[in-house]
């Protein structure tokens, strides 16, 4: 089993496995704020007071193409080895994700650190409330990110 560490960093936490490395990110879902115009203050409040949050939104990697290269030529055969290679991955996680009732949806989009990467954002509803807090939230988290790690996603 993956153990798992948050790092707060400004508004959101970056999440990292057992051997450091980077494997996602998670956006409290901090609620309508108003006025909008001291959403910051509001903010850096609520997490001083570790105020509870019901979910937020958890952001990891969902497969890597191997197929975005602008200096490489791809054999046909190769292309349809890594997109059936893909196509698995993506079914892997669609069953991974349709398991879990606390994951409201999953959407797909490119990675901002490699175009050569999608990841997945999940919109995740807690099964009560959760304190601002990287222990709490992490506890929260734990079992979604130990279902992925168990099934070979992170």
């Amino acid at each position: 089993m993956a153990k798992w560490r948050l790092d707060e960093e400004e508004y959101h936490y970056k999440i990292y496995d057992s051997q450091n490395e980077l494997v996602g990110y998670f956006q409290p879902d901090y609620g309508k704020i108003y006025p909008p115009e001291k959403e910051d203050e509001i903010i850096q409040e609520m997490l001083k007071q570790h105020d509870s949050i019901y979910g937020g939104l958890l952001y990891v990697p969902l497969l890597k193409l191997n197929l975005v290269n602008e200096d490489a030529d791809y054999d046909l055969e190769h292309i349809m080895q890594n997109l059936d290679a893909s196509l698995r991955r993506v079914r892997k996680w669609k069953e991974c994700i349709s398991a879990m009732p606390q994951i409201i949806f999953a959407r797909a989009r490119k990675s901002h650190s490699d175009p050569d990467m999608l990841s997945v954002l999940l919109s995740v509803k807690f099964d009560g409330p959760v304190k601002l807090g990287k222990d709490d939230i992490l506890n929260a988290l734990q079992p979604i990110l130990d279902s992925f790690y168990e099934k070979y996603l992170l």
